[in-house]
């Protein structure tokens, strides 16, 4: 498959296609109708896609999102991003790829099959493919090898398609690199004013009239948050888990089975000086920085100070701290790092290490042998995990067996009249963005809690503590507090308010002067009590940005010229207003080299190849007879 469909994909439906599909998933029976329904989600061309497929992808690309924010997906993004939709294309496109490439007589072979399956590391053991560990992988998943190489194959036409439509496009033209490099490498220079609402605060008076009226148009800012008042029973793992008795035989055999858990690996405690270099540089700048680092490693050999030849001369973030890494065991760093520390001996300097973070020199400080953690010195940790995993349980039957009470007795007032000895938590008022401390802050026990109406129980609530059950005892609903509850708050956001307007003004009134060419850009500055910076030559994209000039502006800038030098409205860059006026464009200071006219060569073949896929699928899916069933509106 195309390797700039592998690096640079976005969407879901490149995604999809070039990402090895999880077992889990890989087979989505494209082209039948697995869930024997009468009417298929979608249909392309008279191929049915079932509800299960769309299903199973639609989970697919939720769970890829939320893995983007460590599990959990933000409220409202998902709708907000329109995965349903987004799904929908990509199920659509999949199968006009698929239909394309049987047009075009492309065709899967078995010995394709068998070698796609055989080299997936999913299915290798120390020796290779292994034919029962793909059948167990398979059996476990609930697939089997046919229906399995059956959408394997799909996915290899799919992507025999995609190189077909992309061969169409194999080369590029000097001319076409050259003028990528210039519009890449090309500097332009402003100068500019800041103009920072903060100057103008002080001079801002506040008229009670005015202030009023602002009031009323963002009363909703200042809402109080919903509150409620809980009552709640907790069944908690620790709590449970703490009169549950362990015996020593049942630590003896939770250690002997978990051994490799108490095996402690070999630390190694090094220093190492960085020359940046990353894979993007050029040839140059990798020769500098490797004679750089050659010209260091001859002082350390020499006998000069290793941590203080680190803060002279390392360009990593552990300079100061003299190139310390502390401890840290195989497996830790990049392997060509990892390999080298792991052959050093105490006190010993590597020769250059090359790694894309750069050049590197190290040196190992300390060994710290491996070993094992004893039965006995393992033995409270062991207990816990087992009073824990034996209280899960419990805790699960004590919180039905309550829940059934409070059930029968008619309330959980009743009930706990009845059981005077039940452990129960009464809270104060509390926001959702202010909980009490403990249990009641899990996100569970909150977003069940601000669900209950007031006097309503809950169902069993499972925390990563235990089980809840809540009852609400009383709720403050949101209320619009009158002015003078709020006045200084509202005071403050006001004159904040009117001093960004002010700033704003000032930065308009700077650009028609500009325009206007009524005096020069420094005179101007001075008029308004601002200094004219310049913000030397920028680069359109720069790792090492270091002008005052914010980085976030730098592609308008490349929008202006000598004929339009001036921006149509101000930059706004955390509520500071930036002007600025065009000075020059300068060219590439240095030669392209041969690695990156190739680099070039490559990104320019990737887009155009890009562009033609694009264009085919846009066009396939323009004349495909294309049937969406109406049940997918209120997916």
């Amino acid at each position: 498959m195309l390797e700039f469909l592998r690096k640079r994909a976005q969407s879901l439906v490149i995604q999809a296609i070039v990402v090895i599909i999880a077992l889990v998933f890989i087979f989505w029976g494209v082209g039948t109708n697995l869930m024997n329904k009468q009417e298929a989600a979608i249909v392309v061309n008279g191929e049915e896609i079932g509800f299960q497929q769309f299903q199973q992808a639609y989970d697919q690309a939720y769970s890829r999102l939320a893995q983007q924010f460590g599990g959990t997906v933000p409220k409202g993004l998902a709708e907000s991003l329109n995965i349903k939709q987004q799904v929908i294309n990509q199920l659509i496109q999949e199968a006009l790829l698929r239909q394309g490439g049987q047009e075009m007589g492309l065709m899967v072979s078995a010995r394709e099959i068998q070698k796609e399956v055989e080299d997936m590391v999913q299915f290798q053991d120390t020796s290779g493919f292994s034919i029962e560990r793909y059948k167990t992988i398979l059996a476990s998943n609930r697939l089997s090898p046919e229906k399995y190489e059956k959408s394997l194959s799909y996915q290899i036409l799919g992507t025999k398609t995609i190189d077909s439509i992309a061969a169409f496009s194999q080369s590029t033209s000097d001319f076409e690199i050259e003028e990528l490099y210039n519009l890449e490498k090309e500097t332009v220079s402003v100068s500019y004013v800041s103009v920072s609402p903060e100057r103008y605060l002080a001079e801002i008076s506040v008229d009670e009239e005015e202030l009023k009226q602002w009031y009323l148009d963002n009363d909703e800012a200042y809402k109080t948050q919903k509150q409620v008042q809980l009552t709640y029973l907790p069944f908690t793992f620790s709590d449970i888990g703490a009169r549950i008795t362990i015996e020593d035989d049942e630590i003896t055999s939770y250690y002997d089975s978990h051994l490799t858990d108490y095996q402690i690996p070999e630390k190694r405690h090094a220093r190492h000086i960085l020359f940046r270099a990353t894979p993007e540089d050029s040839e140059e700048i990798h020769q500098n920085q490797q004679q750089k680092a050659a010209e260091v490693l001859e002082k350390a050999r020499g006998g000069e100070d290793f941590a203080t030849l680190a803060q002279q001369y390392s360009e990593g973030p552990t300079a100061e701290t003299g190139g310390d890494l502390g401890f840290f065991s195989r497996g830790q760093m990049v392997k060509e790092f990892d390999d080298t520390v792991f052959t050093l001996q105490e006190n010993e300097i590597s020769d250059l290490v090359k790694t894309d973070f750069g050049y590197h020199i190290i040196k190992l400080e300390e060994i710290q042998p491996g070993g094992v953690t004893s039965v006995e010195q393992a033995r409270e940790n062991i207990i816990a995990s087992l009073q824990l995993e034996k209280a899960k349980p419990m805790a699960l039957q004590l919180a039905n067996s309550a829940y059934e009470e409070i059930i029968g007795a008619g309330s959980l007032e009743a009930y706990l009249s009845k059981t005077p000895d039940a452990v129960v938590v009464k809270t104060d008022f509390f926001s959702r963005s202010a909980p009490p401390p403990g249990l009641s802050a899990d996100p569970a026990f909150i977003d069940k809690a601000f669900m209950l109406k007031e006097k309503e129980l809950s169902s069993l609530v499972e925390t990563a503590d235990g089980y809840v059950i809540i009852s609400a005892s009383a709720i403050k609903e949101p209320q619009t507090p009158e002015l003078d509850e709020v006045r200084a708050e509202v005071e403050k956001d006001f004159r904040a308010g009117k001093a960004v307007e002010q700033a704003q003004s000032v930065a308009d009134q700077i650009i028609i002067d500009l325009n206007e060419q009524t005096a020069s850009f420094e005179q101007i500055a001075e008029t308004q009590g601002l200094t004219l910076q310049d913000s030397g030559p920028l680069l359109k994209n720069d790792p090492n940005h270091q002008s005052g000039f914010p980085q976030s502006l730098v592609q308008d800038i490349f929008r202006l010229s000598a004929s339009s030098p001036v921006a149509k409205q101000p930059g706004l860059v955390d509520q500071n207003f930036y002007v600025y006026r065009f000075n020059e464009r300068q060219p590439p200071q240095t030669a392209m080299s041969d690695e990156d006219r190739q680099r070039y060569r490559e990104l320019l073949l990737q887009f155009k190849q890009q562009r033609i896929l694009d264009a085919w699928i846009s066009n396939r899916q323009a004349q495909a007879d294309i049937k969406i069933h109406s049940s997918l509106q209120n997916f």
